[in-house]
């Protein structure tokens, strides 16, 4: 297949670190050999002094995902340990990245356990202190690839464990890792545990278990997460917040059950290698001291960009999604690797009323690059699988560069295969991040204030590029979801709205629209409202080429104007791209009418529902009097129960974020259990509407041709007049 990147430097290290970091577990990590006693004593007098570059707490890179990383010096069995308490147990340490203090152990210990956390037996291990003070950990048999081996540090009598198997080998002791000895390994049962090892245990001739290198993962991404851990915290009180963070909390459920999974054959993917166009759009909120003194409430969209880049010539980076197929050393792993440029806007609310809205000439290009990663594919058409994200610089040149960290996400992505072949992956999905300003430090980045916290809800559609995509490929007719935002409009501040509607063709590429728009805004004077705004149009879809280092070739990615919008300007206002089939096209939204957001076509001819139920995943937004809302569906379930009897049930569940406008309170992210809904629906070809008995609950779009996937608008009113509106995507789950 083609590459839809012609890549400049950062873009191009990550394609071939795909392969190569994939790999590294595979290559260079073997299972722990038991045997000798290893249990350090450290002076308890020793000063908690670091040299400054060995201190996680400031430095900032881009090539990072977020954890700092020591490990420079080490050989390739060894580790290295970074004791991090909350400041009650060491005030006066140096300060650590999330409010956590860096101290030396006074005692330092390495065993063998399982579920019951109890140490079981010793490991044949040998302890150095480096030049810094710090304790490394060589294990004479490799460094051990499951959670069955701990590292223990003591400090003024409260002890923290950590996992052994940890990727990049700085390992952490800290309330994060805690926290996941506790409730990840200490989470299973017996059963559980021995299936984890099993997998972990299995070698070349038995079928070599991806998912053994989960845990691997696991203990390296939890230490990305950017939560603060407040002054006056003790180890008990780090662990209860970090479990009331229900993003946190659910990662590490998510990747314990993960690693239990048995991949499918990734003969799934047939290719070597597939390389999608993406189409991603996501909606923030959040708060910001960017434009005052005191916090303020904030949304802001996100929204996938061609990125031109002129550096003695010109080159594009275009929103990519790469799968590949390897079998190297009888290794068989699907992996995956994506770098999405984007812009951003913003509309930022006071306590006092007044806005400030801000577009893409303030925002600049920033961009989502993951981290590559291994992916397991369950039932041949889910895709499962922990993705960090690198960390960005914008404001590069300026006076005050800002730096953007990301959270981890876990992945769980609907894959549609056509001959044995990747067709498209759709997915939604819900991370945490922050922006912080940076003070440059010669060729480096330390950190400075927190300016923005922040939660997004996003979708990323990826859909399989073509040879040499032809307009004449595009089905007659189709049918059609959106979901967009507009933001800073002098009258409505902020705006969401979504249509659901047909394409009738005319002609190649040519269709008349015929929509019914919901809009839910919240005006100038903070006053709720909804609306139905007419959205009946012209719409025209043709390719693009894309501009490859090969030549310039047509590869499936596409363009979508409206005769009725006005105040066209840009030639990215509806970017979007087609799978081979052309049976779902995907656009961006960037136009003054229906502002940024999402836009998917689907073929028609399904014939209308079957007896089916479809995991949900999706972008809700709320407003209410002094309030907002953004709500993520990540466990969502919809299941047709009785075709003859229009009968259906909906749940809701997933990651909810509230924030007050006037005080710019936000929320940490909680659980949402809306629990079972019933509900009657209504089909009328290959549309259906499902409504609740009270009509305080609508969903309403279109399931594809072949039954395997819903688009459906949501439209709720809760009983204390909180209004919602929202985009789910519903994948089949036969399962």
């Amino acid at each position: 297949m083609p590459s839809s990147i012609r890549f400049r430097k950062r873009a191009l290290t990550r394609l071939l670190l795909t392969t190569c970091l994939t790999l590294t577990p595979a290559l260079l990590m073997t299972a722990c050999g038991g045997g000798g006693d290893d249990a350090v004593d450290e002076a308890s007098q020793r000063p908690n002094s670091f040299p400054g570059n060995k201190n996680p707490a400031d430095g900032f890179s881009e090539s990072s995902t977020g954890d700092s990383n020591n490990a420079n010096g080490l050989a390739k069995n060894e580790v290295r340990i970074t004791l991090e308490v909350p400041s009650l147990l060491a005030p006066s340490a140096p300060r650590s990245r999330r409010n956590l203090r860096l101290v030396q152990p006074d005692q330092v210990r390495v065993y063998r356990t399982d579920h019951t956390l109890n140490p079981l037996s010793s490991t044949d291990t040998r302890t150095r202190q480096d030049d810094d003070g710090f304790t490394v950990i060589a294990f004479t048999d490799g460094q051990p690839v499951g959670p069955d081996v701990l590292i223990e540090a003591e400090y003024g009598g409260t002890t923290l464990r950590a996992f052994a198997t940890d990727r990049d080998r700085d390992v952490k002791v800290n309330p994060f890792s805690e926290y996941l000895v506790r409730h990840g390994l200490g989470g299973y049962n017996a059963t559980e545990f021995a299936t984890v090892m099993d997998c972990v245990e299995s070698t070349d001739s038995d079928g070599l278990c991806i998912n053994k290198f989960v845990w691997s993962t696991l203990a390296d991404q939890v230490q990305d997460f950017e939560i603060d851990i407040p002054d006056g915290t003790d180890l008990e009180g780090a662990l209860a917040q970090l479990h009331s963070r229900a993003d946190f909390a659910g990662y590490v459920t998510d990747m314990a059950g993960l690693a239990q999974v048995a991949p499918t054959s990734t003969s799934a993917i047939s290719a070597d290698s597939v390389t999608m166009n993406s189409v991603y759009f996501g909606l923030e909120l959040g708060r910001s001291s960017r434009f005052s003194d005191t916090p303020a409430a904030q949304w802001a969209t996100q929204r996938a960009y061609e990125e031109r880049i002129e550096n003695g010539g010109v080159a594009y980076i275009y929103p990519a999604l790469s799968l590949s197929s390897l079998a190297v050393f009888d290794i068989n792993v699907t992996s995956m690797a994506g770098d999405v440029p984007y812009e951003r806007s913003t509309v930022t609310r006071f306590g006092d009323g007044d806005f400030d809205a801000r577009g893409r000439s303030f925002w600049g290009i920033n961009s989502h690059a993951t981290s590559p990663s291994a992916a397991s594919i369950v039932d041949r058409d889910r895709l499962l699988a922990g993705q960090s994200l690198y960390q960005s610089i914008t404001d590069r040149n300026s006076t005050m560069p800002v730096g953007w960290t990301r959270n981890p996400f876990f992945l769980d992505a609907h894959i549609l295969l056509s001959d044995d072949y990747p067709d498209s992956l759709l997915s939604a999905r819900f991370s945490g991040g922050k922006a912080i300003e940076l003070e440059t430090d010669g060729e480096d980045y330390q950190r400075l204030d927190t300016l923005e916290a922040y939660y997004l809800s996003a979708f990323d559609i990826s859909l399989a590029q073509s040879e040499a995509f032809d307009v004449a490929t595009l089905k007659d007719d189709y049918n059609v979801v959106s979901f967009s935002a507009e933001l800073g409009d002098a009258t409505q501040p902020f705006r969401v709205e979504s249509l659901v509607g047909t394409w009738s063709g005319t002609g190649p590429g040519d269709y008349t629209q015929a929509a019914d728009a919901r809009s839910l805004h919240r005006d100038a004077s903070g006053a709720v409202g909804m609306s139905a705004p007419d959205r009946s149009d012209t719409a025209h879809v043709g390719r693009i080429e894309s501009q490859l280092s090969a030549g310039d070739v047509y590869n499936g990615r596409l363009a979508l104007l409206y005769d009725g919008i006005s105040g066209s300007i840009r030639n990215q206002e509806g970017l979007g791209a087609s799978n081979p089939q052309a049976s779902l096209l995907a656009f961006n939204l960037d136009n003054p009418t229906h502002g940024e957001g999402l836009l998917l076509a689907l073929e028609p001819g399904s014939g209308g529902p079957a007896e089916a139920s479809y995991r949900l995943n999706g972008t809700l937004v709320g407003l209410g009097g002094d309030a907002q809302f953004l709500h993520h569906i990540d466990d969502g379930v919809l299941s047709i129960t009785s075709v003859a009897d229009a009968e259906a049930v909906v749940v809701l569940d997933g990651f909810q974020i509230s924030e007050t406008i006037s005080s710019a309170q936000l929320q940490p992210p909680t659980r949402l259990e809306a629990g079972n809904m019933p509900l009657t629906y209504t089909a009328s070809a290959d549309r259906l509407t499902f409504s609740s008995g009270d009509g305080s609950l609508v969903l309403d779009g279109f399931i594809s041709s072949d039954r395997e996937f819903l688009v459906l608008r949501l439209r709720r009113t809760l009983p204390g007049g909180e209004a919602f509106l929202g985009l789910l995507l519903g994948a089949r789950n036969d399962g």
